[in-house]
């Protein structure tokens, strides 16, 4: 393990470089003696600053004149110094005003957010998502399970990782950043989900799948959604996870930073910020990441890189054209087979790698362009029109350990007591995709009742189209007491593509969303949706096309019961496509449906959350037919997830924040058809998960800027195969960090699985794999904003 050391040693220098020109910008102001609420929206429109305070925190107050040359901050204290209120900036351009100490310091938490942004950026409390109705809507009006993670603790967290940061949601398995990403094995409520980018579906989520480095925020809606969202082969099962991209601001700013840890980690990133002028915004952001691994012979690199620009008139119209080019390199990891790491008589070496130590790396690459219009047609009608092109292409190479009965699971060896055989394999795969999103908004009032409409049509062409080659014979075989990788890797087969897949799915949804007396708030939603898969394998000759509409239903209430709780309940369904084999009938599209009610609260604009049930089923889950001489496949297998999940923030002041989740999962196989018995556990869902995370920023003068977190994470065992031989143990990690903040300056330091804890996770390789845990790992960071 070596830490990247000329990388650390120049970020101080790059600091000091920008110390110039990270000083406060002066501007010429002119603004007459007036209300303090005028002069402060003055202010604003003037240098780009965005206020927070409470309602009725300005009534009545007046403010001086202001003129001649001063940075925001002095402009700011002139305005308030005879007010009697109180400053904080949190952020560059985000400025809280509040009533001096001698008052309630939990004012604050009560803000209206004047001008664009709808939340306080360092709060862990987010009020308000797009993701549930693609309105936007308040969460705790929303009679469904959507969780946010703001940037805040994303930051706060030092996260890495998308995988990192989806542990703080309740109820998600997130993939293993080792994975080869040519799939997207990301679990919720037990059963799969999928990736989205600003509402585009990712389908095998290629490329990088990690990068942070343009999320604003992470928003994961869980269940069975299939009205608003579509592509790939259709809506998720268990529930989608949205990544909200960073956009372009109005005000110039450029962040340029690195972060470095241990096993040769160097991640140097920037984000740049450009307006071209008042109507044309740009913004750029990207990041290069080098790695190793605790496991032998990996080597990771990835980039990933954003440009996005924004076309507004500052009224009513807004274009914005975003590009997505990213790639990832790195061998193809196989994991560890059940026997040998968490069963059997033997040990398998946690870090071993399993393979050939010169076998050619895997790539997988993505490259995207979409655009989104919105335009304001008057005070009730708006429209949104959304465009997509895509493509990406996985390249994956691998000696594959072939176990009992010569299966590629290769949960337990071929031959007793520790010998598995070999065989070369190849998986290439290549995607291109068209999808358009149309929709209209009508807000009204109508009566007692606020009305929000929604009309929209979406259609969505993927061609899927590759190969997997393999050695017809095994090439040889490996004691995995002691294991040694003597055949060299070859490519197997001719690389030629004899599987060709293409998904098409297309529909229309109307969405009504009504809150009467300002306690009921109804969703009521229905789509007439097509899933069509048109799939040939030229190499088995399985051939088949199927093409279904359904309408599916989503409905939804909500109660207030006070101010501060909320009673909810909703019903939903989703519909997708079947992905490629071999059937010995026309397959049927996967349904599935979800019953899900709970209770929403909002304690003191602090302490904020829900708590809810809920029940998924699953049918025409594809299986193996025993009963058909060629042992092919038929969709009539049945699955269920029931649970209780809780998750919730509680800002307990501006210095400290916590955070918390907590569920409770079954799911499980409700009939024989998949060879094992009804009843059976599905693998890798644990029964018990939750998450803690405190953290808490330094006010005190002689402190300030600095701030201190930590949390841990714990997960009961989870079955590794469906015939429940196999499990993981329970486990827990803990993580901390510190950070430093002063004006464009940042560092931190954070320290991952903080007490070096063992453990094994399952590996969604074949379904039968294990991975060992990474021990205790630091990370530096450090960057610079001007």
């Amino acid at each position: 393990m070596r830490t990247p050391l000329k990388l650390i040693a120049i970020l101080p220098l790059a600091m000091v470089m920008g110390s110039a020109i990270a000083e406060e910008s002066t501007f010429n102001f002119n603004i007459p003696a007036q209300p303090l609420a005028a002069a402060i929206e003055a202010l604003s429109k003037q240098t780009g600053l965005q206020p927070f305070y409470a309602d009725g925190t300005l009534a009545g107050k007046q403010s001086p004149a202001l003129k001649g040359n001063y940075s925001k901050r002095e402009a700011v204290e002139k305005l308030l110094a005879q007010s009697g209120l109180d400053y904080t900036f949190t952020g560059e351009n985000t400025l809280a005003v509040k009533p001096k100490t001698d008052q309630s310091v939990t004012t604050l938490k009560s803000m209206t957010v004047h001008g664009k942004v709808e939340d306080d950026p360092t709060s862990y409390t987010v009020t308000h998502a797009a993701t549930a109705t693609r309105t936007d809507t308040p969460i705790k009006e929303t009679p469904m399970s959507i969780q946010v993670i703001p940037r805040a603790v994303i930051d706060d967290q030092q996260a890495i990782t998308v995988e990192e940061s989806l542990r703080n949601v309740s109820g998600v398995v997130p993939r293993l950043s080792s994975t080869t990403p040519n799939f997207e094995p990301t679990l919720i409520r037990g059963f799969a989900a999928r990736q989205f980018i600003d509402g585009f579906n990712q389908y095998l989520n290629s490329g990088d799948q990690g990068s942070m480095v343009n999320i604003e925020r992470i928003e994961v809606l869980k269940g069975a959604n299939a009205v608003l969202y579509g592509g790939g082969n259709g809506s998720p099962v268990g529930g989608m996870v949205n990544l909200v991209s960073k956009l372009p601001k109005k005000e110039a700013f450029y962040e340029i930073g690195v972060k470095a840890g241990l096993y040769d980690f160097a991640q140097p990133f920037v984000d740049l910020n450009q307006p071209i002028n008042d109507n044309v915004l740009f913004r750029f952001t990207g990041e290069y990441t080098t790695n190793e691994s605790n496991i032998d012979v990996l080597e990771t690199e990835r980039y990933n890189l954003n440009p996005t620009l924004t076309f507004t008139n500052n009224d009513d119209t807004n274009l914005t054209l975003q590009g997505k080019f990213s790639r990832w390199e790195q061998q193809d990891y196989q994991g560890l087979p059940a026997t040998g790491s968490v069963a059997g008589d033997f040990r398998i070496r946690p870090e071993s790698f399993l393979g050939p130590q010169d076998i050619e790396k895997s790539n997988s690459e993505f490259y995207g362009v979409w655009g989104t219009l919105d335009h304001q047609l008057n005070d009730i009608w708006s429209l949104t029109a959304k465009g997509r092109y895509s493509h990406s292409k996985q390249d994956a190479f691998a000696q594959n350990l072939l176990g009992k009965g010569f299966s590629f699971g290769a949960d337990q060896p071929l031959i007793q007591p520790s010998t598995w055989g070999l065989i070369n394999t190849e998986l290439a795969q290549e995607q291109e995709e068209k999808s358009v999103q149309t929709y209209a908004t009508a807000k009204f009032d109508l009566g007692p009742t606020k009305n929000t409409a929604l009309l929209g049509a979406d259609f969505s062409e993927l061609d899927d189209d590759g190969f997997m080659d393999f050695d017809m014979l095994p090439i040889g075989t490996v004691n995995l007491a002691d294991p040694t990788f003597s055949v060299p890797y070859s490519r197997p087969g001719a690389r030629q593509q004899t599987q060709f897949t293409r998904n098409t799915t297309y529909g229309g949804y109307v969405q009504l969303q009504s809150t009467i007396y300002d306690r009921l708030h109804l969703l009521a939603s229905v789509r007439r949706g097509n899933v069509t898969t048109d799939f040939v394998n030229t190499a088995s000759g399985a051939k088949f096309n199927s093409d279904e509409g359904r309408f599916l239903p989503n409905v939804g209430g909500l109660f207030d019961i006070t101010d501060e709780f909320s009673l909810f309940v909703d019903y939903s369904e989703g519909m997708r496509g079947q992905g490629g084999a071999n059937y010995a009938s026309t397959p049927k599209p996967e349904l599935s449906n979800q019953i899900e009610a709970g209770v929403k609260f909002d304690i003191a604009k602090q302490l904020t959350g829900q708590l809810a049930v809920y029940q998924i089923d699953r049918k025409n889950v594809k299986v193996t037919d025993f009963t058909d001489p060629r042992f092919r496949s038929v969709t009539k297998g049945q699955q269920r997830s029931t649970g209780i999940e809780t998750d919730m923030t509680w800002q307990i002041n501006e210095s400290l924040s916590l955070l918390g989740n907590y569920a409770f999962t079954e799911a499980e196989f409700t009939d024989s058809l998949a060879g094992v018995p009804d009843g059976n556990h599905l693998p890798g869902v644990p029964k018990h998960s939750g998450r803690f995370w405190a953290n808490y920023a330094f006010h005190n003068p002689m402190l300030e800027g600095w701030s201190v977190g930590s949390g841990i994470y714990a997960q009961s065992s989870a079955y590794v195969d469906k015939d429940n031989l196999f499990k993981t143990d329970s486990f827990y990690t803990v993580d901390a960090d510190i950070a430093y903040k002063v004006k464009g300056y940042k560092l931190g330091i954070s320290i991952k699985n903080l007490t070096d804890n063992d453990y094994f996770q399952r590996l969604n390789y074949f379904d039968t794999r294990v991975t060992p845990a990474q021990g205790t790992t630091v990370y530096f960071s450090g960057s610079v904003t001007f």
